[in-house]
């Protein structure tokens, strides 16, 4: 693919009357202060040493075929430096500093950028030129798409009302901004590589995609996605706007996705109740009030971009556990939507392989894809831990995996529900590190089919103990898969006779872990401050609880049975490295002073080790057979 790359400067942009369209799968202006900052400082630097050129980078391009506008550009990647230098020219033209860079601002009347769909962007630019955006805007701060811009301008404007600036001979001298002014109008260059006319788009998304340009796959794919969704004549504007928005409220992972659409959309917050959001219904989210009323109208795409979409506000947040961290990143939340969309399997779950992986093709109906991710995000927020602050943890400010209800009197806040069984079951699939979280495509697909809100929560956590019954042998991948589909068959294994071996540090982690599960769902008195303070957490060190090379070089008792019990399974526990080493070659006696010293459990198994007095072969055998059954008991109930 051969672009036509040319070294332009923001006079060349003007003088070729330039226009620019920032498409639907762009993300919005994200520069901060220190980013501006250090552009500002640089081009000071050049223009006090009369450094001929200040390159910012390469731009890409493609020749817009919105309209009959022939100098309309597509920016592929550019954005963020476009609109930087629209900024500051703006700044110069409101601070009343004479620029050609004014000139930067508008074309044929209008200002230089036009937005497929973020249409509050486009008008709080204009009104900035006439000082509307004020009046119109009532706090840019708290909405998503312009907080950055409104940040940017103040930032330029303190750096620009500094007046005085140190010369060469660290003597401070009055600020040339005409000529500094002259000097980014007529120095910066950008290389503006344009596509060649035609180019079939899904082939360059591709090519800049792996070519090092900072653009998203998912951003890559939305556009993929919505430009199929625009060639289907039955689609009007509306519902191009719609999924473009159900997208925009899916991909943020870092916040609860009823927030997202709080953010995305317009609704009544007052009177929505929580059940709604498990389904996207356009008579309760709306896209904009005009659309609203137009809903049964067949609109164009140029009378929705031209629509005054209103601006959303993102409230600032009251309550403090309305953040959050994902278990997967949003590239991979695509795929497990894709598997269960498909009813078929997918080639990789490599999220970094995403544009690889999705054949739009096979996306027969691409709005009831985006109705999907839709239903499958709402219970995934619902039913699967996220990464949170444990408000019961006062003294903690570790985050843990928990899970989270809507809060009874602000659903647009989350209380952190109790720890339970659930929560700890996936944690340990979590922590036991299954590739890609596979388990997730079946609990997601059982939690749509089946209506969970209604069910009890022991039912659903049996279907996740059955996916996890299943997932310990072979390809989990396809073991996840076939559990999806409904023909896997119960695993048979001989877990009985694997953990009666002496594997010492080679066994399995995952055995360890599913002891503790099943410790935890089962112990006698969970009252205990110390088991109450127990999480599952990540571990990956194997303890000899009767050390390998002990203090006093004592050694086990020999049975005669053949049996490696220093390194069997009822010797061993599983723990963090620093866990492990603060036990280090100690004795057992002084071992167990040093764990019930502490004030939460290192370990259930170990709990349950020390609360022997002695601790020797026997003690040892005893302990294995008792877990070895805790197990046994789980995977074969009936006997």
């Amino acid at each position: 693919m051969n672009f036509t790359s040319s070294k332009i400067n923001i006079e060349t942009i003007v003088s070729k009357n330039l226009e620019f369209l920032i498409p639907v799968y762009q993300r919005p202006y994200v520069w901060d202060d220190i980013e501006i900052i250090k552009l500002l400082e640089d081009l000071r630097n050049n223009f006090k040493n009369n450094l001929s050129e200040y390159f910012v980078g390469n731009t890409y391009v493609i020749k817009s075929s919105k309209g009959n506008r022939t100098n309309l550009y597509e920016v592929i990647d550019g954005q963020q430096r476009f609109t930087t230098f629209w900024l500051i020219s703006l700044c110069f033209q409101t601070m009343g500093i004479t620029s050609e860079l004014k000139n930067y601002l508008i074309v044929k009347n209008d200002i230089r950028f036009d937005f497929d769909i973020r249409k509050e962007v486009y008008e709080y630019l204009k009104g900035l030129l006439d000082g509307s955006s004020q009046k119109r805007f009532d706090d840019v701060s708290k909405m998503e798409f312009l907080k950055n811009i409104a940040k940017g301008v103040r930032t330029i404007e303190g750096f620009l009302k500094q007046k005085t600036e140190k010369n060469n001979e660290n003597e401070l001298v009055q600020m040339d901004l005409e000529g500094f002014g002259k000097y980014i109008y007529e120095n910066v260059k950008f290389i503006f590589n344009e596509a060649p006319a035609n180019t079939d788009l899904n082939a360059l998304f591709v090519a800049l995609g792996t070519s090092g340009i900072q653009l998203q796959q998912s951003d890559i794919l939305k556009a993929r996605l919505l430009g199929k969704l625009k060639k289907d004549a039955k689609n009007d504007a509306k519902i191009i706007i719609q999924c473009a928005k159900i997208w925009e409220a899916c991909e943020n992972m870092t916040n609860y996705f009823e927030s997202n659409v709080k953010a995305s959309f317009n609704f009544d917050t007052s009177k929505i109740e929580k059940h709604q959001f498990k389904t996207f219904d356009e008579s309760i989210f709306s896209i904009s009030t005009v659309v609203e009323e137009n809903r049964n109208n067949q609109l164009t795409i140029s009378q929705i971009v031209e629509t005054d979409i209103n601006p959303i506000a993102i409230e600032k947040e009251s309550f403090r556990n309305t953040k959050c961290r994902s278990i997967l990143n949003f590239n991979m939340f695509l795929l497990h939507v894709l598997r269960i969309y498909n009813k078929k399997d997918i080639s990789s779950l490599d999220s970094k392989k995403l544009l690889e992986i999705v054949d739009i093709e096979e996306i027969k109906d691409v709005k009831s894809f985006f109705e999907l991710m839709w239903k499958v995000r709402y219970q995934f927020d619902k039913h699967v831990v996220k990464w949170l602050k444990d408000e019961d943890e006062s003294q903690d400010e570790d985050e843990k995996l928990l899970l989270s209800g809507i809060n009874t009197s602000d659903i647009f806040s989350r209380n952190e529900k109790s720890f339970s069984n659930l929560q700890m079951l996936q944690s340990i699939l979590y922590f036991n590190n299954i590739p890609n979280q596979v388990w997730l495509t079946p609990f997601l697909d059982f939690l749509l089919i089946n209506d969970v809100d209604n069910l009890d929560e022991t039912i659903v956590l049996d279907e996740l103990e059955r996916i996890d019954n299943v997932l310990l042998p072979g390809d989990k991948k396809e073991m996840s898969w076939n559990l999806l589909n409904g023909t896997v068959e119960k695993p048979k294994f001989d877990f009985i006779n694997d953990l009666s071996k002496g594997h010492g540090t080679h066994f399995n982690h995952y055995w360890f872990y599913k002891l503790e599960y099943l410790l935890w769902k089962n112990w006698n008195d969970k009252t205990n401050e110390k088991f109450k303070r127990y999480r599952i957490t990540s571990k990956n060190s194997v303890e000899h609880v009767f050390p390998q090379n002990e203090e006093y070089k004592t050694k086990l008792d020999d049975l005669n049975d053949g049996t490696d019990w220093l390194n069997c399974f009822g010797n061993l526990a599983l723990l963090s490295v620093g866990q492990n080493s603060s036990y280090s070659n100690q004795d057992v006696d002084k071992k167990r002073i040093d764990f019930n010293r502490k004030d939460v459990f290192d370990s259930l198994k170990l709990a349950k080790i020390y609360a022997n007095p002695n601790w020797n072969t026997n003690e040892i055998k005893e302990h294995q057979e008792e877990m070895i059954g805790i197990i046994e008991a789980h995977y074969n109930p009936s006997n």
